[in-house]
């Protein structure tokens, strides 16, 4: 059964406005509430491939999708695009993107000190097809990954040894693909 994932404004509700906390702040504030994110994984339908790029902060430093947290303001389609568009430079619409998965992460670490607390963080997670000519726009954050994206097949992923949500993401977006399009096929 797929997942119910809306989002719902109460009549006269005004949006929340954005403050920035400090390190500590933010830090302290990890232990007393999960934060939401929007993160998006590229795929390619026809090759089967994912596109993973090596982060290189915390928490979940090494491969990963693209994304980042939710803004109190904002729709987790609207964080989609926002943090798609922040970390790879392309500006897409809503609708090029997919929610496939809601994951629910206890991470060992974070960037805050003290780093070996971790935290805890609840994430929508999106797909997006890209073109070829879309992919080679890509340009990753050097703060934040290092090289580009890299594309991986399901036997890479388990040679690597991936983080299990990068490899169940995968596939239930493959087989849930495969699945559509004999549907498809067969009509």
């Amino acid at each position: 059964m797929d997942v119910l994932a809306r989002s719902y404004k109460e009549a006269g509700c005004q949006d929340i406005p954005l403050i920035r906390l400090s390190d500590e702040e933010y830090a302290r504030g990890l232990q007393c509430f999960v934060p939401a994110c929007a993160d998006i994984a590229i795929v390619d339908f026809d090759r089967k491939l994912i596109y993973l790029a090596r982060r290189k902060i915390k928490p979940m430093a090494g491969l990963w999708w693209i994304g980042g947290k939710m803004m109190p303001q904002e729709t987790k389609e609207e964080a989609a695009v926002r943090n798609f568009k922040r970390e790879t430079t392309l500006e897409l619409p809503q609708s090029r993107f997919r929610l496939v998965a809601v994951f629910d992460y206890r991470w060992n670490d974070r960037a805050q000190t003290p780093q070996t607390i971790g935290c805890h963080m609840l994430a929508y997670t999106f797909i997006v097809n890209l073109s070829a000519d879309e992919l080679a726009r890509v340009r990753l954050d050097e703060n934040e990954y290092e090289g580009g994206l890299k594309d991986f097949t399901e036997k890479q992923l388990l040679k690597e040894n991936v983080f299990s949500p990068i490899f169940d993401l995968y596939c239930r977006v493959f087989s849930a693909f495969s699945a559509d399009h004999k549907i498809s096929s067969s009509k």
